[in-house]
């Protein structure tokens, strides 16, 4: 249970929201509301599909690409070490290699990115390795997210983002602490 809501949390940021994913958040709406307390297709039920993953699509770009005052979902950005790959990268890649965890191959992510932290998080629960988990978790996205929070509120204007994001935390925290 808790490795499948990491999983479709890390799902949510590593790209714009497609076809797919909407469909499978429309169809388990109630329950995701129910699990996290937070409507993430709210300010949407305008419109159909296909204008909701035009809508997101743009909202991500805005949020986590640029071309300006964006934030990437990246803890070495997010923490202000001034670039991508930094010294907080190498600590996540150090943590992956002595866990025996790899990396996805082809998704041009680098390994500090939300998604695949939580994709981390989702492998470490599936092997029953919650202390893992737990120590991961206080020491990379728990610790950055607050502040990738802040900016995710400011630039949203829909619930989608801001629902997740702060499910991302409300359940790192009840799992992990924080």
């Amino acid at each position: 249970m808790v490795a499948t809501a990491l999983r479709l949390l890390a799902s949510i940021f590593q790209r714009e929201a497609d076809r797919p994913l909407l469909e499978y958040i429309k169809a388990h709406r109630q329950e995701l509301l129910t699990s996290f307390g937070l409507d993430p297709l709210e300010g949407l039920d305008g419109y159909d599909l296909d204008e909701a993953v035009d809508a997101l699509a743009a909202e991500y770009c805005r949020i986590f690409v640029g071309p300006v005052g964006h934030l990437p979902p990246v803890e070495s950005v997010v923490l202000g070490e001034g670039r991508f790959w930094g010294p907080s990268t190498e600590t996540v890649v150090n943590f992956y290699v002595t866990r025996g965890i790899s990396l996805p191959e082809g998704s041009g992510l680098l390994p500090d990115h939300l998604s695949v932290e939580l994709d981390c998080l989702a492998i470490l629960e599936e092997r029953g390795h919650h202390q893992d988990a737990k120590a991961f978790a206080g020491e990379h996205p728990l610790r950055w997210l607050t502040d990738l929070i802040a900016h995710v509120k400011a630039r949203a204007t829909s619930a989608f983002y801001p629902a997740f994001i702060e499910a991302a935390q409300g359940l790192l925290t009840a799992r992990y602490g924080g």
